[in-house]
């Protein structure tokens, strides 16, 4: 009952201070307190190496609500028996949060939550008494709102670092900063004139679930002036404004002039939007982001260049609005941006395997933008490390492979010729590796690469270097270089045209679906071709079209041709293939549209038949892939000649008497 009467009495007397301000100070205690604190030079040096002022100004303090009060009423812990005793205090906002505290044995904390929005600051102590009512000069809240203009009202709170936890538990800063309302183009707008439903006596609390739907609703106030009409002037603007909150781009309390902005370089004017998380939708329903890091166009090779100098339709004086199907059309629609300058590189990627494959919808497959990137374009044909670790993006399997060979040991050695990726298969006419040619690629870097094979790779007594590009040409280097078996491949070629024939293309002139043509290959479906079915197959093709048969030896497994070894054990002798009982797998291959070749296995006994000679073109191996009429013929040619020379010498040794007695009887 007591401690009720008591808190009475302190709260009646606050309520009498509070519309009557006593003028003068009436405790002894107080008064002897000012003897010191009166000194305008007063100081303390805290922790922190702040200066806290030590001085109170008798006169505003007789003034302040709490004039009537003894200094011990909110320093309870200092006394003139006890005083000066050495404090120590960390920061000037320290001191006031500790202070602070006291403002409680007067101002009960239920009665302090009463005003919600109060309440709110009060509990989330984000912002102590002191720091808003100040500490020895608190005036009256009654006079101050009547007197305050709106925006200073505001900004006594929202000055401070307050935040609201949303829902999603992430945190929105309620911060506002005097000095970028002072450069705003609102510099002369009062906060009501956008923030309409406040005032000095009403504060509304809003509940946002998260940041995206906090900057939708923020954006309704944009539109009060900002109307649909004023915006549709600019289309694009019009555009962005539809998908991208206007906060988002112009910013909360610091809003730029347009014009201001137009007069920036070009492509300041263009990353002052696009510098932004701003995005566009695709007629698929894809989105794609178009925010441009200015960190990401200062690093590329293109740094010196101006927006326009690749989106040429673009300037600050007019933005088209552009629309796409789908991701994939959009960067089909950039390649042509850099076949501006990059007319060459462009052209070679066209014929390449991955832009087949795109152009069959596969979205993985690398273009211009996937390799290169957006607006990061790096120097690729100096940074070796970069050009390999494009393709090992994709190609991680192979790359493993590489690691285990000795192009890779090179490359760790630093040595400048090492071949990467791009060495073998070129960095933009990728293509599949049966027609690839990737053999004459090894030549380029091995230069002597003919004369070294010659030293060995001979038939006595003829040492010719066409007997070397024989070889070449029908077999790869990784058939040799490469441990592990080996395969004899037949790939389908049009004579004519020497191109290879894709299964598509066999598909229409049989006249069948693709899902058939293999099938029409291995006809008993043990998914092996034997010889009737290869050669019946072949005589199908060729009675609507000129077909042949390319032959090559090359590793049955081709991501093990990254694993090259060294010459030491490399193949060098004639009798791994020139041998009957050499073990070579067929395979029999027909290219596809923007894929990997179709491959099924084929019976080597295949080639030892007569139909082979017209068919399978330069192609030859003694032993394991004998066409064994070949064989005959040869056989016959050796006997005959030889036959023809003794038949001839003694034809002419029989004749010799009958030659002389004819020359003596003239």
């Amino acid at each position: 009952m007591r401690a009720i009467i008591v808190s009475a009495v302190v709260i009646l007397c606050f309520l009498i201070s509070y519309f009557y301000p006593i003028s003068e100070v009436s405790s002894q205690d107080t008064k002897a307190c000012f003897k010191c604190h009166s000194i305008k030079t007063l100081k303390k040096k805290l922790e922190s190496a702040e200066t806290l002022s030590l001085y109170v100004d008798k006169s505003k303090f007789e003034s302040s609500v709490h004039g009537a009060l003894d200094c011990s009423s909110c320093h309870p812990d200092i006394s003139l028996k006890n005083h000066p005793t050495p404090k120590k205090i960390q920061s000037k906002r320290d001191y006031q949060r500790r202070i602070s505290q006291n403002c409680l044995t007067c101002h009960p904390e239920n009665a302090l939550m009463k005003p919600q929005v109060h309440g709110k600051i009060v509990k989330s102590k984000e912002i102590s008494c002191a720091e808003c009512h100040g500490s020895h000069y608190i005036g009256s809240m009654k006079n101050w709102k009547k007197t305050v203009k709106v925006s200073q009202y505001c900004l006594a709170c929202h000055k401070f670092e307050i935040s609201k936890t949303l829902p999603s538990k992430e945190k929105i800063s309620l911060k506002v900063s005097e000095e970028e309302i002072k450069r705003s183009v609102h510099k002369n707008f009062e906060c009501i004139v956008c923030h309409s439903d406040f005032s000095k006596i009403n504060h509304p609390i809003y509940n946002f679930k998260d940041k995206v739907h906090y900057r939708v609703e923020m954006t309704k106030i944009c539109t009060k002036c900002h109307t649909d009409k004023e915006l549709k002037k600019n289309p694009a603007h019009y555009a962005v404004a539809k998908t991208t909150p206007c906060i988002q781009c112009h910013g909360y309390h610091e809003v730029k002039s347009v014009k201001v902005v137009k007069t920036a370089p070009e492509s300041q004017y263009c990353l002052n939007c696009h510098s932004r998380a701003i995005s566009m939708k695709m007629k698929s329903g894809e989105s794609l982001s178009v925010q441009v890091k200015e960190s990401d166009l200062l690093a590329s090779v293109h740094k010196k260049l101006k927006c326009s100098d690749c989106h040429k339709d673009f300037s600050p004086t007019q933005h088209p609005i552009r629309t796409f199907d789908s991701v994939a059309e959009y960067r089909a629609k950039a390649k042509e941006i850099c076949n501006n300058c990059h007319k060459e590189e462009v052209g070679k990627y066209d014929k390449s395997i991955h832009a087949q494959a795109l152009v069959k919808g596969n979205l993985q497959s690398p273009d211009c933008l996937k390799c290169h990137g957006y607006h990061t374009v790096a120097g690729i044909k100096t940074d070796r490390n970069l050009r390999m670790g494009l393709c090992a993006e994709c190609h991680k399997k192979e790359m493993e492979t590489f690691k285990l060979s000795i192009h890779h040991e090179a490359f760790l050695q630093g040595k400048q010729n090492a071949p990467v990726c791009s060495s073998c298969h070129n960095a933009h006419d990728v293509l599949t590796t049966n027609i690839a040619k990737i053999s004459d690629l090894c030549i380029k870097c091995h230069k002597d690469v003919k004369s070294a094979h010659n030293k060995w790779l001979w038939n006595p007594p003829v040492r010719l270097s066409s007997f070397v590009d024989t070889h070449f040409a029908s077999s790869s280097c990784a058939s040799c270089h490469v441990k592990g078996q080996k395969a004899v491949y037949l790939t389908l070629y049009e004579k004519r045209k020497n191109k290879p024939f894709t299964l598509e293309e066999v598909a229409k002139i049989l006249n069948i679906d693709l899902e058939k043509v293999k099938e029409k290959i291995d006809i008993n479906k043990d998914k092996k071709v034997d010889s009737f079915e290869l050669w019946q197959f072949i005589d199908a093709l060729e009675t609507k079209s000129d077909v042949k048969l390319v032959g090559r030896i090359d590793v049955i497994e081709p991501n093990e041709a990254h694993k090259i070894e060294t010459k030491k054990v490399a193949v060098k002798d004639c009798d791994v293939c020139h041998n009957p009982k050499a073990d070579f797998k067929g395979k029999l291959e027909i290219n596809k549209e923007g894929a990997k070749p179709f491959r099924i296995d084929f019976d080597t006994k295949a080639l030892n038949s007569a139909y082979a000679i017209p068919n399978i073109s330069d192609f030859y191996v003694l032993g394991t892939t004998k066409i064994q009429i070949l064989d005959i013929l040869f056989l016959l040619a050796l006997f005959g000649g030889i036959a023809v020379a003794v038949g001839h010498i003694a034809l002419r040794a029989l004749t010799a008497p009958i030659r002389r007695k004819r020359r003596e009887g003239k």
